[in-house]
């Protein structure tokens, strides 16, 4: 049986796949997402430590890890892979291709949560701030959103709103929605909020990172991208739904 770590458009696409080579496998999540079990798919959430990881393991006989999680789930990353070497179990990373950005004095680059605020003191005081880096980094902004004005899109999920809410962050200064890939909507939110610097995650084209970038140039505005994290080594990486396909058919489940 093969293990996916999901919650994610590689999540999704991993689906499909394993259902129609007619594999049997756990579909995990850390929130509870809409997910439709089959004959094939049994689905389950919430967080895994490394105990919780080996018991699922030993459990249902996991043969494979397909890790399709989010790029920057650091610590699930992390915790894959202790697991999978202890249990001496291939894992295989779908991740997002990363995508060629030409270099302008609007992106700026940074590794990290704290180089990012770093920056955003240092450069951008004062500045109204859309910040599209996910709820669950709202906190690890406070003290930029408390001195400075800001707007952060998130999903519009009940469990997102509450993380928001938990973290203090007012309710007035949230934009529910999806994430965009119309350039021109994106262009039109940033005027339409006063938008003076972008901050984002580099999520590659499936999180629409490109349209982001593009927005930003055409208003004129500074973009703020956190580079993604490595991924351990161990992991074998795949970009698409062909790549995938061809590690699978090479192992017998």
């Amino acid at each position: 049986m093969v293990l996916v770590f999901g919650g994610t458009t590689e999540g999704k696409r991993t689906i499909k796949v394993l259902e129609q080579r007619k594999m049997a496998f756990i579909y995990s999540t850390k929130t509870n997402v809409d997910v439709e079990e089959s004959a094939f798919l049994n689905y389950r959430f919430g967080a895994l430590d490394q105990a919780a990881m080996n018991l699922q393991i030993s459990e249902n006989n996991i043969s494979m890890i397909i890790d399709a999680a989010h790029p920057f789930a650091e610590v699930l990353h992390q915790t894959v892979d202790l697991v999978a070497k202890e249990n001496q179990i291939p894992v295989v990373r779908f991740g997002r291709k990363p995508i060629d950005i030409k270099e302008t004095k609007e992106v700026h680059w940074v590794d990290g949560y704290t180089q990012a605020q770093a920056l955003l003191f240092d450069q951008f005081q004062g500045k109204k701030l859309l910040g599209l880096t996910g709820v669950q980094t709202i906190n690890k902004f406070e003290k930029w959103w408390k001195k400075n004005p800001s707007v952060y899109r998130i999903l519009p999920r009940e469990t997102s709103i509450n993380i928001a809410a938990n973290a203090g962050y007012p309710n007035e200064q949230l934009i529910l929605s999806m994430p965009n890939q119309d350039q021109t909507l994106e262009e039109q939110l940033i005027k339409d909020q006063s938008i003076e610097v972008i901050m984002t995650k580099e999520s590659g084209a499936s999180g629409f990172l490109q349209t982001k970038i593009d927005a930003a140039q055409a208003c004129n505005i500074p973009i703020i991208i956190i580079r993604e994290p490595k991924i351990p080594a161990s992991f074998q990486v795949v970009y698409t739904v062909q790549e995938l396909e061809k590690i699978l058919a090479q192992y017998s489940f």
